[in-house]
């Protein structure tokens, strides 16, 4: 009876994405996630905390940011540069767009 009386609560953009896509955006937010900079410092399950381009770590920044080995990818979702923040932070279609570069990234994060 009292969740029949509660008001409704509005969904933020987050909240109305799916449970892998939730899971993907959090994990990169908070740095927590399969890439090799995580799996080298954390756990030593990396051989090294480099990317495979070899320029700087694996980390969320990177990949989304400045990675050579996904330019094409990142061009194709984002065709003009966007902050980091808009991209893990942003609107609902920022989200499903940094979540779609991830999977056509081919990336486990």
């Amino acid at each position: 009876m009292k969740a029949l009386m509660r008001p409704r609560t509005n969904r933020d953009d987050y909240h109305t994405m799916s449970r892998e896509q939730q899971v993907n955006l959090i994990r990169l937010r908070t740095g927590h996630n399969r890439l090799n900079a995580h799996m080298n410092r954390k756990f030593k399950l990396a051989p090294s905390p480099t990317c495979a381009c070899g320029q700087e770590d694996q980390t969320a920044e990177h990949i989304l940011q400045r990675c050579p080995l996904l330019d094409e990818e990142r061009k194709e979702v984002w065709p003009s540069p966007i902050p980091l923040q808009t991209k893990l932070y942003g609107s609902r279609q920022e989200l499903k767009k940094t979540t779609t570069f991830i999977t056509s990234a081919g990336l486990i994060v």
